[in-house]
């Protein structure tokens, strides 16, 4: 396959920075460099795009250069020969830049993958009128290393598949293609919906870890110890993440921390310990008991802003009932923009 990544990754970073050779193990080059050497090495055709040549030193750039990997500065010669680009490049408006300029350039069917620093689904609706007129020909599809490419901890790739409002942002054989290459490249492929990808493989699958066993621990809890129904079981967990969700986009993780008393949070938390192997409630407990000062003064500081505790999904429908569903589209996409860019 003919293959385009974006973005070299900034090696002073992840080594001077982040230490990722001590802390994690591999070598550099690490990011989209060592995604484009391993494309190669699995014996793809591979541009590497990227006008800063400080992100690599000297040699590093001769490993590239040795692989066979064609580097260049221009976006849209790279999309010229891509069947599958992928963009490992900066955060929010840079990557919509990119993707825009190059969107017209690219091979019929060609596919622009995502990485760790957008969704596929915000791709999609930032290119969308592109992609409904234009180029009705190319996909996206998430090609998320959920790790740093180069690391030992670098063994997948999360494929962003279909989102699950349904909406065809690629093709089964786009879908299908990424997942070859992935394997390709000794990596295993794991396909999940697009607008899920990210809470899985970003940075911030950590909260998505503690919270997703949180959640299995009171069902189980509620359904067979306490045996209450099933269905007020589902809307406490719902109330809890919607609450805490809601918070967090009004008064951002401070405010939230201090419209929820710790304190009493602890003293609420322990009658729900029921059993021994309760491991992740008493790690919580244990942290919650100890928050340094420091952080509750920072709490303290926040301001609560005026927030909307709602069910996401009940007021979607509402809004479709209301408003119809062609007029509702355009309230729900720009939402949804809002809460992944």
């Amino acid at each position: 396959m003919k293959i385009t990544v974006y973005g070299a990754g900034n090696q002073n970073l992840y080594v001077k920075q982040l230490k990722l050779p001590e802390k994690y193990g591999g070598k550099p080059p690490y990011g989209g460099s060592r995604m484009a050497l391993e494309f190669a090495n699995a014996g793809h055709e591979v541009y590497l795009a990227e006008p800063n040549r400080e992100m690599l030193s000297d040699d590093l750039w001769e490993i590239i250069d040795d692989s066979g990997i064609i580097t260049t500065s221009n976006d849209v010669e790279a999309a010229e020969n891509a069947e599958i680009t992928v963009l490992f490049t900066p955060f929010g408006k840079k990557t919509f830049e990119i993707a825009k300029k190059i969107i017209e350039h690219l091979p019929e069917n060609g596919i622009i993958a995502n990485t760790c620093t957008v969704s596929p689904v915000v791709l999609y609706y930032v290119l969308e009128k592109e992609l409904r007129k234009n180029r009705t020909d190319i996909g996206i599809v998430s090609m998320h290393p959920a790790a740093v490419p180069g690391t030992p901890q670098h063994g997948h790739y999360v494929i962003g598949s279909h989102p699950t409002n349904g909406i065809n942002i690629a093709s089964k054989e786009q879908i299908k293609k990424c997942i070859k290459l992935a394997e390709s490249c000794g990596k295993q492929a794991h396909v999940v919906p697009a607008d899920v990808s990210s809470a899985v493989a970003d940075m911030g699958s950590l909260v998505t870890a503690v919270t997703l066993s949180g959640v299995l621990d009171y069902y189980y809890v509620g359904t067979q110890i306490i045996k209450a129904p099933e269905e007020m079981v589902e809307k406490q967990i719902l109330m809890t993440l919607q609450t805490m969700a809601s918070l967090v986009e009004s008064s951002g993780v401070s405010g939230m921390l201090k419209s929820i008393n710790s304190d009493l949070l602890v003293k609420s938390a322990k009658s729900m310990h029921l059993l021994k192997e309760q491991e992740d409630l008493d790690a919580a407990l244990n942290i919650l008991s100890q928050l340094k000062p420091e952080t509750i003064q920072w709490a303290q500081k926040s301001s609560i802003r005026p927030t909307n505790l709602v069910a996401a999904q009940a007021l979607t429908l509402e809004l479709q009932n209301i408003m119809g569903a062609t007029a509702s589209e355009g309230t729900i996409r720009r939402c949804m923009r809002k809460m992944f860019e």
